[in-house]
């Protein structure tokens, strides 16, 4: 039997607590930028409470928590002056909190992209992701998810130039994960490239639903060596168009992720519920799963 934990991200479900609190980008200034990480840290420590209460092992921090750090605007001193508050902000979360932080940088992180300039941009962010992640201490657990970028009518091409930028910036090695996407990268492609990498693979069952491929469920398990636990994301079609992702999680969509996972022998994992209700949909997919054990004792 593979135990599970599960994780939420960003926000609580009533959307009063946040870690992506953040302001225009013309009123740029370190007063703004303190005063909306002020209240990232004071939303965060809540919904690590939040976390703890309800039993939920993973939370992913907000790309916003230092709003527009990656931005050229951002003054170099302005990291010297937060420094010391991610600091004593890991230290608290190390001594009174054990839950998984990791973090999931938006679609405009490409880095196998034709344009330096994108590559660039997108170094620049991912640094920004990893000082976060370093300086509250986080383990190399506490990983930066991304996805595979765009194909440009060559998709081996992207493949290798996604490769060769990872590559020559080995420093991602340490955090980097890939996850494959509901368009473009299947499973396959992404787990092609995390095993030649060596970087962990994040299989998002919903993606692939929308994306399907065929590919050894066993090998994910091997890019996962010395990164901590398994990482997985849930989610089910929402009202709307393709690809949406809903309030909930329907208790299929779990058991048949659940069923490569047992298949594969893992023993512990991690489940990501990109679903809109966050712990409330958490709360309604174990109480789903109660009912059905019940019925089928």
């Amino acid at each position: 039997m593979t135990e599970i934990g599960f994780g939420i991200f960003c926000t609580n479900a009533e959307r009063t607590l946040s870690t992506n609190h953040t302001f225009r980008l013309k009123s740029l200034s370190f007063d703004r930028v303190f005063e909306s990480l002020s209240a990232n840290l004071r939303d965060l420590f809540e919904l690590l409470e939040l976390c703890r209460r309800e039993k939920i092992e993973v939370f992913r921090l907000g790309s916003n928590f230092i709003p527009y750090a990656s931005h050229k605007d951002f003054k170099e001193e302005w990291f010297l002056k937060i420094e010391p508050f991610l600091i004593e902000t890991g230290k608290t979360i190390r001594e009174n909190f054990n839950i998984r932080i990791t973090m999931h940088p938006g679609q405009f992180v490409i880095l196998n992209s034709p344009k330096l300039e994108v590559i660039d941009n997108s170094l620049r962010e991912l640094r920004y992701h990893f000082w976060v992640l370093d300086k509250l201490g986080i383990g190399d657990d506490g990983i930066v998810i991304i996805h595979m970028g765009g194909i440009y009518s060559e998709k081996e091409r992207a493949i290798e130039r996604f490769v060769n930028t990872v590559e020559k910036n080995s420093w991602l090695k340490k955090r980097l994960a890939v996850e494959n996407d509901e368009r473009l990268f299947t499973a396959k492609d992404t787990l092609y490239v995390a095993k030649n990498l060596k970087i962990p693979f994040v299989f998002d069952y919903f993606h692939h639903v929308l994306n399907p491929s065929i590919f050894d469920f066993n090998d994910i398990y091997e890019t996962w060596r010395g990164k901590g636990t398994p990482k997985f994301h849930l989610s089910s079609q929402g009202d709307g168009k393709y690809g949406l992702h809903g309030e909930y999680v329907k208790l299929d969509d779990f058991y048949a992720l659940m069923e490569l996972i047992e298949v594969a022998g893992l023993k512990k994992v991690h489940i990501m519920l990109e679903a809109k209700q966050k712990e409330k949909a958490i709360n309604r997919l174990r109480s789903m799963i109660w009912r059905h054990n019940q019925i089928n004792l």
